[in-house]
């Protein structure tokens, strides 16, 4: 008995990539993304952005999420992951919440007062 599938089907699975390893193209593009996205003054707007860039980046992104750069301070490896939001730890840096990526926060968590 031979089983054969009509074509194969592709999954993405993964939930963060390195900035440096994008191409320059992508990294105009995530660029270009965030700068439309804070711009947006719809919600569903900003969502679209969001999911149509983790996409083009071959990112899985949770519903309704938003992707972040991992500004983890003083991290021994420079990180430039970029990651959806959901499964970010945040830090309160002064008045503003940092977003630190699930390898950094497992590794090295930040906290500051």
């Amino acid at each position: 008995m031979t089983i054969s599938l009509d074509r194969p089907v592709h999954t993405s699975t993964a939930t963060s990539v390195s900035y440096r390893t994008l191409t320059p193209r992508q990294q105009d593009v995530f660029h270009r993304a965030l700068e439309a996205a804070a711009e947006a003054t719809n919600v569903w707007h900003i969502k679209d952005i969001h999911e149509f860039t983790a996409a083009a980046l071959g990112l899985d992104l949770p519903h309704n999420d938003e992707l972040v750069e991992c500004s983890c301070e003083g991290c021994p490896d420079a990180c430039d992951a970029i990651a959806p939001l959901s499964l970010c730890a945040e830090y309160l840096d002064g008045d503003t919440q940092r977003p630190q990526c699930p390898a950094c926060a497992d590794d090295h968590r930040v906290y500051i007062d």
